[in-house]
């Protein structure tokens, strides 16, 4: 486009050459009408004016030519784009892609537009990585088989002053060095590069427009402005997807945490409960390490709970004081902590005296758990880059923050009641209930695992006497130290329960019935010299127990519950205060 100018520039030149030489023939100029000069220079003209006219003649066949193209093209672009607009049908279809598919459909789209209103040889499209200061190929259209670079380094190269300054330029291919070029493939020798900036908010460029041409001179400044233009569709587009995108974001984020309300079982596990939780905030934040902590009000301390990411520095099972660190900031408000640069900020520790210095984590994103006002721990996001989170993560970590937390605390709530359903109200112990799921859990494990345990079934001898004597008051009280006695004479992981009236059962884990009769004879004896005092009443009583070991006596519960039993009852047979194993058919 920018050649003609300079035809018509050589053209005005010849006309006036020819005027000169035609209109005045005797001027002295040229030596008079009748010199050889003259008659040389009257030659040169015609002969140079006859063949601009045939060149002009060419150009303007070849522009008609070019125009009918272009024409043609634009007309079969308008086609489809009728054809893929038009109709409630395609409309409806239109609606139901994702933004990524419409964002991809409409760029290919006008990335053609391009191509063919400038008669370009390849086109492309890349967005700007500034951090990693890369240019990455979204789409191209090319006449040939040789695809443009996926990747193209942009500092110290043509490029950069296009991406820095944010204005087009064009770029001659022969005055071009190719490593200005960062090793986008010419292909050409000679020819023209057209560099466009797409720009985004503020002037800033967030993509390049880059367009091909063989021929030397194709586009000057007046098409960068043109090309600028369709820069803006661009921009408008990416725009216009970005918002679609977070507006679908935003409605899948609480699309999930109503799953999370709604779905979550009302018995699910603490652990399972986080991994939930977690899977939302994978989703949608970006982490290189997430901290679930709960709060313990009686030692004013938190408990890690749930880790995912890094654990080196602290993990499930930690213990930390709140006061003066990081935690205490993120537990005192209603709302949420954002902290964009720890350096810059004046916290005393994450978890531990002296270790924001000494950790890779550079910023975070915390939320408390609160049921009301009541404390119930917090959820910590933190990640080695600098300012990694935004005013818009905060308000949404916000709300996720009070979803969880009102959850966790009905999962809490469930864990009281159900507690309180499997502790036996006089002694403080498990009930019968309790002790049956324990029991079936205990055999799952013995099953999984080939371990065993050991049962034994405690029950207190001539207890109806103490009853009959003393009055149910003694023998509650009696009832509450037994259950005391028994647990103290077991380890933690034993089970120890009422299994109904004066009787007891006891789980030992792990434990074949010679570690079990060991266990049996200390509960015995404790039991024995223990002397019970209320009031005026003093008393000393026996317990009668009986053991049979699993999977060696019994392969189900029952059975096994039926053998300790028969066992027990053979202790009484024998006068109480005895420890009977199970022994099989010659029990």
């Amino acid at each position: 486009m920018s050649n003609l100018r300079v035809y018509w520039m050589l053209g005005i030149v010849m006309i006036i050459l020819v005027l000169v030489t035609f209109l005045y023939p005797g001027s002295a100029i040229f030596g008079g009408a009748s010199s050889s000069f003259y008659l040389f220079m009257k030659l040169f003209a015609a002969l140079g004016s006859g063949a601009f006219i045939v060149f002009l003649v060419i150009e303007l066949a070849n522009l008609t030519k070019r125009g009918r193209e272009l024409e043609l093209k634009n007309k079969e672009l308008l086609k489809r784009l009728k054809e893929e607009t038009v109709g409630a049908k395609h409309i409806s279809l239109m609606v139901k892609r994702s933004p990524d598919e419409v964002y991809s459909h409409t760029s290919r789209t006008l990335l053609r537009l391009v191509k063919n209103f400038f008669f370009a040889r390849d086109v492309a499209f890349y967005l700007i990585d500034s951090e990693r200061k890369l240019l990455l190929l979204e789409f191209f259209e090319v006449d040939t088989n040789v695809n443009p670079p996926e990747k193209i380094k942009y500092e110290g190269t043509l490029f950069n002053s296009v991406v820095t300054e944010a204005s087009g330029k064009v770029f001659p291919i022969n005055d071009t060095d190719e490593e200005e070029l960062s090793g986008f493939n010419l292909r050409y020798k000679s020819g023209c590069l057209m560099f466009v900036p797409v720009k985004f908010d503020e002037g800033q460029a967030v993509g390049l427009l880059v367009l091909l041409s063989p021929e030397e001179g194709a586009w000057g400044d007046s098409d960068v402005q043109i090309a600028e233009k369709f820069s803006e569709l661009f921009s408008t587009i990416i725009w216009q997807i970005d918002a679609i995108d977070k507006l679908s974001s935003v409605i899948n984020f609480y699309q999930e945490l109503n799953k999370l309300q709604a779905d979550t079982p009302i018995g699910i596990e603490e652990l399972e409960f986080f991994k939930k939780a977690s899977g939302i905030i994978s989703r949608f934040f970006d982490f290189d390490k997430m901290t679930v902590a709960i709060y313990n009000d009686e030692k004013n301390e938190m408990q890690i709970r749930f880790v995912e990411g890094i654990e080196s520095d602290a993990t499930v099972g930690d213990r930390f004081e709140l006061e003066g660190g990081l935690w205490e900031k993120l537990t005192a408000g209603e709302g949420t902590l954002l902290i964009e640069d720890y350096d810059s900020s004046d916290i005393g520790y994450r978890f531990q005296p002296d270790d924001v210095g000494i950790s890779p984590f550079r910023s975070c994103l915390g939320v408390a758990l609160r049921a009301g006002k009541k404390l119930l721990g917090g959820i910590l996001l933190e990640s080695t880059r600098k300012g990694q989170y935004s005013e818009s993560d905060r308000f949404a970590f916000e709300i996720f923050g009070r979803c969880v937390g009102s959850a966790y605390n009905r999962l809490l709530a469930y864990n009281d009641l159900k507690s309180l359903s499997m502790i036996d109200g006089l002694t403080s112990i498990y009930n019968r209930r309790a002790f049956e799921e324990r029991l079936s859990e205990e055999i799952n494990r013995a099953k999984r695992y080939g371990s065993i345990f050991t049962l034994l079934i405690i029950d207190i001898d001539k207890f109806k006497r103490i009853n009959d004597t003393y009055g149910h008051l003694m023998g509650d009280f009696v009832l509450k130290k037994l259950a005391m006695i028994i647990k103290g004479s077991v380890r933690n992981i034993d089970t120890v329960a009422r299994y109904g009236g004066e009787e007891f059962a006891v789980v030992l884990v792990n434990a074949n019935k010679e570690n079990a009769l060991i266990s049996a004879e200390r509960i015995r004896s404790n039991v024995e010299e223990f002397l019970f005092e209320k009031g005026n009443v003093r008393l000393h009583i026996t317990v009668s127990i009986g053991l049979s070991e699993f999977p060696a006596d019994a392969e189900s519960g029952r059975a096994l519950i039926q053998n300790a039993d028969m066992a027990m009852y053979e202790s009484k047979r024998r006068g109480g205060n005895v420890i009977t194993v199970f022994q099989g058919n010659n029990q």
